[in-house]
């Protein structure tokens, strides 16, 4: 298996696991998913993240070879580490609502979004048993907000923009659908979060960049 193709599976799977952790999420609570929802949480996230790693390779033609590695590394490293202080924070909005729950009133649009990306299963407010078309559009913004910085962070030239759009479909198809099942099999034994995972994911994928 060749370096950049390693690379390309370490970092789908580290950008799509929020699929999977939003799977498992609505498998718990035994929600049924429509068709034109499931291909908006595969397409929308891959979307971003194809063409912000098209956009930084061009952009990357403007800079000396060695700054782009360092630059790469800082991006992800950061996002890595911000996605294990998500795990964290998740945990104490468990335990203390009022953390989270009191932010956000004067940009309500903004508000919404990071309600959502912290608790995928929020999404969900019309129909408890169905996620709607337009529920999945919200949810699948929301798994794209770090998608796009760590999009400009992955570039190479190996990797073909339809290879990475058609690979990143794939892989958040098959985590969502992966952590779907899993929460409906498990739904009545244990409750999991795996969004420090993907932080980890992220911070490996990070000091590849340096080697």
């Amino acid at each position: 298996m060749s370096y950049a193709f390693s690379s390309l599976l370490l970092f789908l799977t580290a950008v799509s696991l929020d699929s999977l952790t939003a799977g498992f999420s609505y498998g718990t609570k035994k929600v049924r998913i429509e068709l034109l929802s499931l291909v908006l949480l595969s397409c929308v996230p891959s979307v971003f993240i194809t063409a912000a790693s098209s956009a930084a390779s061009l952009i990357g033609l403007f800079f000396p070879t060695g700054i782009l590695p360092l630059l790469s590394f800082i991006i992800l490293f950061l996002i890595g580490s911000a996605k294990l202080l998500e795990s964290l924070l998740r945990h104490l909005a468990k335990k203390r609502p009022g953390l989270i729950g009191n932010r956000g009133y004067q940009i309500k649009q903004m508000h919404i979004i990071f309600t959502v990306y912290l608790s995928p299963e929020e999404a969900n407010q019309t129909d408890l048993q169905v996620l709607s078309a337009k529920e999945a559009w919200l949810l699948s913004l929301a798994l794209s907000l770090d998608s796009v910085l760590a999009g400009m962070a992955f570039t190479t030239s190996a990797i073909a923009p339809l290879t990475l759009l058609s690979t990143a479909i794939f892989f958040h198809l098959l985590l969502f659908l992966a952590g779907y099942a899993l929460g409906r099999l498990l739904s009545h034994i244990l409750r999991i979060d795996l969004s420090w995972l993907s932080g980890l994911c992220l911070l490996l994928l990070a000091f590849r960049t340096l080697a």
